[in-house]
């Protein structure tokens, strides 16, 4: 490839690559942002302040609160 052709390559695929990014980046965005506004809706809904722990209880537990045998 002359080095003319490789400009010209560089100059059109790196555009299409940052739309398709941002495009993704986007997409993803909206995505959070529905679920997190989904979970608010749910724990409005329920109509007291510790719904969001009941309701959506983290991942993991944490090692403090893990249950211990005597």
């Amino acid at each position: 490839m002359k080095p003319k052709d490789t400009k010209i390559l560089i100059y059109t695929i790196m555009p299409a690559v940052a739309v398709v990014a941002g495009l993704f980046i986007l997409l993803a965005g909206k995505k959070m942002k529905k679920k997190i506004r989904h979970k608010k809706e749910q724990i409005a809904d329920e109509g007291y302040e510790t719904a969001g722990d009941i309701l959506f209880p983290l991942k993991k537990a944490s090692s403090k609160y893990r249950q211990q045998f005597n």
